[in-house]
C-alpha cells in the first residue's frame, strides 16, 4: 500500500532556500561594512598622503621636524656613549632626553607619514662628512669631527623648523617655532662643550607685507566693538588675534625695560647695573620694532604709556622676579607666531628664537617647546604671562 505524500518536504525546501538567501544577505552586508571601515581607515592612515588627497605644508614639516628630532636623539646618545664621560658626554645625553620629548611632541596625530630629516640620516660616520655646512661651524681635527657634524645636523633641523614656521599653519607653526629655537640653542651648547665654534643664529627671510587696506581695517574695527575682550593680553581687544598678540608682546617689551629699569635703580653693584642696563635696552630696541609692525595688524603705531605695575614679588628678592620675568617672554611669542602673518609672524619666531638664546645658552635646562604649556595646551588659554608688568590701567 503506497503512502501518502508528505506535505513537510516542500516547506523543508522553501526554508532552506530562505536560509540561503538570508546568509547571502549577511555575507554582503558584511563585506559591504568590512568595504566601508577599510576606507575609512585607509583615508585616516593616508591623511592626505593618498594620490587623491597631497599632505598639506604643514603636516610635511611636523613630520619632517619629529623624523628630524628622533635622528638627533639617536645621534647625540651615540655619541655620547663614544665619549664615554666629560663635559661633552653629559651634554649629550641631556639633548637626547630634549630630543626624544620633542619628538612626542610633533608626532602629528592621524598622519602615518614616516617624515624627512633635512640632513642626511646615516648609521656610519658617512654624516660627518655630508651633513650641511652651517656657518660658524668648524670642525676641529680627529675627536671633533663626528661632534661637528652632530651640530651641523641639529643646527640644519633648527633652521629648517624655524623657516617652516613662517607658513605653517596657527598650530604648527606655534610648535615648530618653539621646538626649532629649542634645537638653535641645543646646537650651541654643544658647540660650547665640544669646544667649536657656534652656528650663527637663523633670521628670517625677508617678509614683505603690503600696508593693510582701510577697508579691511575698518571692518575689523567695526567686528571688534561687537565681541567681549579677551584676558589673555593686556592690550585693547576682542578675540584672540594678530593684534591682541602684537600689542601684547608691545606691552610686554616696554613693561619689562621698565622693571629693568627699577632694577637699575636699586642696586649699588656697577657691573649688575651695567648688565641690567643692557637687558633694558635690549627690550626697549625690541618693543620700538614691535611698534613698528602695528599698522599690520590695523593698530596705530603708538608706544604704550610709561606707566606699569610690578608684582608683588618684585619687592621681596628683585632679582629672582627678573629671571622669573625673563622666562615669561618666550609664551608671548609662541602665541603672536602661532596668530601673526607674513613680516608680524617672523618677528615673533625670530624674537622667540633670541629669548630662548638668552635664556637657556648659558646654563639650566633647555625646554623641549620654549614658551608651550607642559601639558600641551596652548599659550591662549592662559590667563596672562605670570611674572609681566602691568600696565597702567589694566587687569
Amino acid at each position: 500500500m503506497k503512502k501518502p505524500p508528505s506535505r513537510r518536504t516542500p516547506a523543508a525546501g522553501r526554508a532552506g532556500r530562505a536560509m540561503a538567501v538570508l546568509g547571502g544577505v549577511r555575507r554582503t552586508t558584511l563585506l559591504l561594512v568590512l568595504a566601508a571601515v577599510v576606507l575609512s581607515l585607509g583615508m585616516v592612515a593616508g591623511n592626505g598622503a593618498g594620490e587623491g588627497r597631497p599632505a598639506s605644508f604643514s603636516e610635511i614639516a611636523q613630520t619632517d621636524a619629529r623624523a628630524s628630532a628622533v635622528e638627533l636623539s639617536r645621534l647625540a646618545r651615540t655619541l655620547a656613549d663614544a665619549e664615554d664621560s666629560g663635559q661633552l658626554a653629559a651634554e649629550l645625553s641631556r639633548q637626547a632626553a630634549v630630543l626624544d620629548e620633542q619628538s612626542v611632541l610633533l608626532t602629528r596625530p592621524g598622519s602615518f607619514r614616516p617624515g624627512v630629516p633635512p640632513f642626511p640620516a646615516a648609521s656610519s660616520g658617512a654624516a660627518s662628512s655630508s651633513a650641511p655646512v652651517s656657518p660658524g661651524v668648524e670642525s676641529g681635527g680627529g675627536a671633533s669631527k663626528p661632534a661637528a657634524a652632530y651640530i651641523r645636523s641639529v643646527t640644519a633641523s633648527a633652521r629648517h623648523s624655524l623657516d617652516a614656521a613662517l607658513r605653517a599653519d596657527a598650530g604648527t607653526a606655534r610648535l615648530l617655532a618653539a621646538t626649532g629655537a629649542a634645537q638653535q640653542v641645543l646646537a650651541s651648547r654643544a658647540a660650547e662643550a665640544a669646544g667649536l665654534d657656534s652656528p650663527e643664529p637663523w633670521t628670517p627671510v625677508a617678509q614683505a607685507a603690503p600696508a593693510p587696506d582701510s577697508n579691511h581695517c575698518a571692518a575689523g574695527a567695526a567686528a571688534e566693538s561687537k565681541t567681549t575682550s579677551w584676558s589673555g593680553t593686556r592690550g585693547s581687544g576682542s578675540a584672540p588675534d594678530a593684534a591682541a598678540a602684537l600689542q601684547a608682546a608691545v606691552d610686554a617689551e616696554f613693561g619689562a625695560a621698565y622693571a629693568y629699569e627699577v632694577g637699575m635703580a636699586r642696586t649699588a653693584n656697577a657691573r649688575v647695573g651695567a648688565a641690567l642696563a643692557d637687558r633694558r635696552e635690549e627690550h626697549l630696541a625690541a618693543g620700538a620694532e614691535g611698534v613698528q609692525l602695528l599698522p599690520e595688524v590695523c593698530l596705530p603705531a603708538l608706544t604704550p604709556a610709561p606707566a606699569f605695575s610690578l608684582p608683588a614679588s618684585f619687592e621681596a628678592d628683585p632679582a629672582e622676579a627678573l629671571d622669573a620675568l625673563q622666562a615669561s617672554l618666550p609664551a608671548v611669542y609662541a602665541d603672536l607666531a602661532a596668530l601673526g602673518n607674513g613680516s608680524v609672524r617672523a618677528w615673533a619666531v625670530e624674537r622667540l628664537a633670541e629669548l630662548c638664546a638668552s635664556l637657556y645658552t648659558e646654563s639650566g635646562p633647555v625646554p623641549a617647546a620654549p614658551g608651550l604649556e607642559p601639558d600641551g595646551a596652548a599659550g591662549l588659554e592662559r590667563d596672562g604671562a605670570a611674572g609681566l608688568p602691568q600696565a597702567a590701567g589694566t587687569a
